[in-house]
């Protein structure tokens, strides 16, 4: 009998210690949505980082420094919240900047150069097809 009322106070204070985190500890970061123009903002920063990282690459700069402006523009296009339309092409950009960087690790800034061309360009029809444009 004592074990069993050990199990059961044990699992109440379990119960209890969940049960008192709140939800909205776990939503750490945003806290509110961003509005359309700040989207569009966020929009036209991701599409001038990509043309530094193609303005380095043409300039010869080292894997290093394209990697790095590479996940610049990875950050700040986390920060794009797309409608269904617009998240297609914001998915294609993705794409091709996530083969950029795989290229670029490798030190092929060739291809590295073609896939940012690419992002590039989904970017731009990204920012043409998303509301208010």
């Amino acid at each position: 009998m004592m074990h069993l009322t050990k199990k059961i106070i044990l699992a109440f204070f379990l119960l209890t210690a969940i049960s008192s985190f709140s939800t909205a500890s776990f939503a750490a970061g945003k806290i509110e949505n961003a509005t359309m123009d700040e989207i569009k903002g966020f929009i036209d920063t991701t599409i001038e980082r990509s043309e530094k990282v193609l303005a380095a690459i043409e300039s010869g700069a080292d894997n290093e420094t394209v990697l790095s402006l590479l996940n610049n523009v990875k950050q700040m296009a986390k920060e794009i919240h797309a409608t269904k339309k617009a998240a297609v092409y914001k998915s294609k950009a993705g794409s091709q900047m996530k083969k950029a960087r795989i290229a670029a690790k490798k030190g092929d800034l060739d291809t590295a150069k073609s896939h940012v061309v690419k992002g590039l360009e989904f970017y731009r029809k990204l920012k043409e097809v998303f509301p208010g444009n």
